[in-house]
């Protein structure tokens, strides 16, 4: 048998009898350090195929992107192909718009012009039945007073507290007459014309009325005349402030 006397003795005896280093070995390690270069090389052989799997899944996620970014590209060209379209609508729709502010102003002119065209006629109509606006109101007339009599009125009389606007106003007033009742007392008619008698006519035929009366000391009465009224007058005419005077188709009609 063998003597071991030192370390060298010992290496020696196990390089000869390999069994006794296995038996050595089982008996100085435990089974974790025994089965440690199996299981690393297990799981060197596991990382391999993680590593493997892991590049597919890569290779996968790459192409699903680079089909995703296909996709989106596609999908912008067609946005820019609307969008593009949608320019142009919206060309063709500013053309449209401006045709159509091109006859919205055309249209108001025309509006506008039929007014002063009607709201003329009616004046018209209105100036040749002075003396019947008269005749309604008990009185007779005797004169309808000229622009030039207003302002020689206006330069005689005390305008203290009436505004210039007021003054400009009365002086084209559509209408004042010089009546006679039937004693005989000269009394004014301050008449306002429209071809829809509205507030506005109110207002100016009654302030001209009350100007009169501060100018000639008269009494004077307010009408308005029209072929038709707006319903807010109704109330200053019940109540006998204004006196309503209306013309009919037939004396609008064009000889």
């Amino acid at each position: 048998m063998s003597t071991i006397n030192t370390m060298e003795d010992l290496i020696q005896v196990l390089d000869e009898h390999p069994e006794w280093l296995e038996a050595l070995r089982a008996r100085l390690l435990s089974r974790e350090l025994l089965d440690l270069p199996h299981n690393f090389a297990m799981f060197v052989t596991e990382m391999r195929e993680f590593k493997s799997e892991m590049n597919e899944f890569k290779a996968q996620v790459d192409r699903f992107v680079a089909a995703t970014n296909s996709r989106f590209d596609g999908v912008d060209a067609r946005l820019d192909k609307v969008d593009a379209r949608f320019d142009g609508v919206d060309a063709r729709l500013d053309k449209v718009d401006a045709r159509l502010d091109g006859h919205d102003a055309m249209f108001k002119r025309i509006t506008d012009d039929l007014g002063q065209l009607k709201g003329a006629h009616a004046r018209n109509a209105a100036l040749e039945n002075a003396a019947i606006i008269a005749r309604d109101l008990g009185l007779r007339r005797t004169k309808s007073l000229s622009r030039e009599e207003l302002l020689d009125l206006i330069d005689a009389s005390d305008t203290v507290g009436i505004t210039v606007d007021d003054l400009r106003s009365f002086r084209v007033a559509d209408l004042i007459m010089e009546a006679a009742a039937e004693d005989g007392e000269i009394c004014y008619v301050a008449v306002e014309i429209s071809y829809t008698a509205n507030g506005r006519d109110t207002q100016r035929a009654i302030r001209n009325a009350e100007f009169m009366t501060r100018f000639t000391g008269k009494r004077s009465f307010a009408v308005v005349s029209g072929l038709y009224r707006d319903d807010r007058i109704q109330e200053s005419i019940e109540s006998g402030e204004l006196c309503w005077h209306q013309l009919t188709p037939e004396q609008l009609e064009a000889e």
